[in-house]
C-alpha cells in the first residue's frame, strides 16, 4: 500500500474554494466497488505475479463439487490483495489521463483538465471535481463510461475525507 498516493486536505479545501467562484461549481462521486473494477490481467505493467484463490464452498459452482480444495485465478482486483490499492490507483490515473486530465505537480491526488477548466481530487474511490459549472456534467458522463461511479452530489452539502460540507448563505 505504500506505493499509493496520499490525499491532501489542502487539495480538498482548494476544491471547495474553486467550487464557490462565479461560474463554477463542484461535485463529488464515489467509484462503486472500486477495486473490483480492475481486471488483473490488464495490470501487468505494475505486477507480474498471478494470484490464485480458493472460494468458500457456498460460492463455488456446482461443477466444482468433485474437487477437495479447488483454486482459481483471481480475475478482478480484490480488497485485501497486497497490491489492491496501488492497482486501483494506477487504473484510475490511467483513465483520468486518457480523458485529458494532467497531474498537478506537487499534489499527488490532484489533476487538472485545462481545456475543460476542471480539477479533480482523488482519494482512493472518492472523486471530488470542481471548476467550470458548464463542463461538470459532461465530464462526469465521460468518466462514467470508463469507471463505475455513483451519481455525483453537490460539494456544498457532502462528506469528503470525513469532513461534512455544508453551504451556509450569509445575509448581505
Amino acid at each position: 500500500e505504500q506505493g499509493t498516493s496520499a490525499s491532501h486536505i489542502a487539495a480538498a479545501k482548494f476544491m471547495d474554494a474553486m467550487a464557490r467562484f462565479p461560474g463554477n461549481d463542484g461535485e463529488d462521486a464515489d467509484a462503486t466497488s472500486a477495486y473490483t473494477q480492475v481486471v488483473m490481467d490488464e495490470m501487468h505493467d505494475y505486477h507480474d505475479v498471478e494470484t490464485w484463490i480458493s472460494l468458500p464452498p457456498d460460492h463455488r459452482p456446482k461443477s466444482w463439487a468433485k474437487f477437495d480444495d479447488p483454486v482459481c485465478k483471481l480475475r478482478l482486483n480484490l480488497y485485501g490483495h497486497p497490491l489492491a490499492g496501488l492497482l486501483w490507483e494506477k487504473h484510475s490515473t490511467k483513465i483520468l489521463l486518457s480523458e485529458g486530465f494532467e497531474k498537478v505537480k506537487g499534489w499527488e491526488c490532484l489533476f487538472v483538465h485545462k481545456e475543460q477548466k476542471l480539477f479533480v481530487s482523488v482519494y482512493v474511490d472518492d472523486y471530488k471535481m470542481a471548476g467550470c459549472k458548464a463542463n461538470l456534467k459532461a465530464m462526469w458522463t465521460r468518466l462514467g463510461k470508463k469507471l463505475e461511479l455513483d451519481s455525483p452530489v453537490s460539494l456544498h452539502n457532502s462528506t469528503y475525507l470525513g469532513c461534512q460540507q455544508e453551504c451556509v448563505t450569509v445575509p448581505a
